[in-house]
């Protein structure tokens, strides 16, 4: 139904064929809802700062964008299609994120759709000298994500991340909420950039076809809001059924309070005999699975390893139920710090489309000649530095390090103290190179 409206293939009672402020001759001319895709995108802050001019002239052509999940796959596939144009010859250009684990979010790589442009028309590259320009278009480039590897390229991490941060933007936004976005209505952190208004006569019809599109929406937002509190009321009934395993049982395991019937004294990762005799439990559990986790790896420098061995226990919870949830990280007695616990505390004004409220962390009460995260650039304990959720509008900067901030934190709470075990031993980075090697 959007579709057809938007593109004026479904007539709107009382709508004939209108256009915005265009003049009447081209109103007469235009059906549907010109640039609704286009002003939809440019309305969203992340999406308009890779939205160059020149984009915007070959976005105008953009009729549709549909996402699409395969669960036995696990990926998601974003689908642009075009009319039409002067640009490129593809009527439809694809982006897939393909996930070794849907749950833990962890994906392989991304797959973009090869451009065929016509000639002088390139968006990507300079005509002249072939250098890459920024453009949107580059976001369906391929990319291939690194497998398990301590000289991991950054910057490509980077990009892939950033990849990522738009298509689920895309997906979970820009198609659900497309006229929210397209008439000004939508909000993502910011008030939006212009709002479409329909004040005069020529653009009277186009409002008619907007209202038909809201009515859509409206019925599309109800079944969203049903799913996400299915999920919440199943996710809490889950997180009851694996506490007495995660808090109790494995704690009791990984500190030596419970002896592993057959193996006494289990050491693991010990390099000795008499180490092992002496150890109880399993020794540097939690340093070991963070170091193998490629999102949290690197943030942790070498002077934070010390204090990490003692790490004891990470749990999370939820606050009020849904919104926010916050991560407690337990430590034995240790010649770095006095907290026996640090806590990093995210609420949220929507979880669901990810808008923080507040970062709260633990004030770390370091010992003298201890404290080391005021000289070092980088440091694991900077996690728990307070954040400000930025309002000004040009704070960009603070913006993406309180996403990323966030997303260690996800991190934690949906990969690694699920799947502690998994990425302790290394089988969950297995797993993830043999899925490699099988999608070729």
């Amino acid at each position: 139904m959007r579709f057809d409206i938007v593109n004026g293939l479904d007539g709107v009672q009382g709508a004939a064929n209108g256009a915005m402020d265009l003049g009447e001759d081209k109103a007469s001319k235009e059906k549907g809802v010109p640039n609704f895709w286009l002003t939809a995108m440019t309305n969203n802050s992340l999406l308009a700062q890779e939205i160059t001019k020149a984009d915007e002239e070959a976005l105008k052509y953009l009729i549709d964008i549909k996402s699409s999940r395969i669960v036995c796959c696990r990926e998601f596939k974003l689908e642009f299609f075009f009319g039409p144009n002067p640009y490129f010859k593809n009527y439809v250009l694809a982006k897939k994120f393909v996930m070794i684990d849907e749950v833990k979010l962890i994906f392989d790589e991304a797959i973009g759709t090869k451009i065929k442009w016509y000639p002088e028309k390139c968006l990507t590259r300079e005509c002249s000298t072939r250098k890459p320009k920024k453009s949107f278009f580059n976001f369906f480039k391929s990319l291939e994500f690194p497998v398990y590897d301590e000289s991991i390229d950054v910057k490509l991490l980077h990009q892939l991340e950033h990849d990522y941060e738009i298509g689920v933007t895309i997906k979970k936004e820009i198609v659900c909420h497309a006229i929210s976005w397209f008439s000004g209505d939508a909000t993502c952190g910011r008030r939006t950039k212009r709002k479409i208004e329909f004040d005069n006569p020529a653009a009277e019809n186009l409002a008619q076809k907007n209202e038909s599109l809201r009515k859509i929406e409206i019925e599309l937002n109800k079944l969203e809001a049903e799913f996400f509190e299915k999920r919440r009321k199943e996710e809490a009934n889950y997180v009851k059924l694996c506490q007495p395993l995660d808090t109790k049982k494995r704690y009791d395991i990984v500190n030596g309070v419970t002896e592993v019937k057959g193996a006494p004294n289990d050491g693991a990762m010990v390099q000795s005999e008499d180490k092992a005799t002496k150890e109880k439990g399993v020794p540097d559990f939690w340093f070991i699975a963070m170091k193998s986790h490629h999102g949290l790896r690197q943030n942790i420098a070498k002077h934070d390893q010390g204090a990490l061995k003692y790490l004891t226990d990470i749990k999370w919870s939820r606050i009020n139920d849904s919104e926010g949830f916050k991560l407690e990280f337990t430590f034995g007695p240790n010649p770095y710090f006095k907290n026996s616990v640090l806590e990093k505390t995210y609420r949220m004004i929507d979880e669901t489309d990810i808008v923080l409220e507040e970062a709260i962390g633990t004030v770390i009460h370091w010992y003298p000649g201890q404290c080391w995260i005021e000289k070092a650039e980088r440091s694991f304990f900077n996690f728990f530095e307070p954040l400000e959720v930025p309002t000004d509008v040009e704070a960009e900067k603070l913006r993406y390090q309180l996403r990323c901030d966030y997303d260690i934190g996800v991190a934690f709470k949906d990969e690694l103290i699920c799947h502690a075990v998994g990425w302790y031993t290394g089988d969950i980075i297995r797993k993830r190179m043999a899925n490699l090697k099988f999608l070729g």
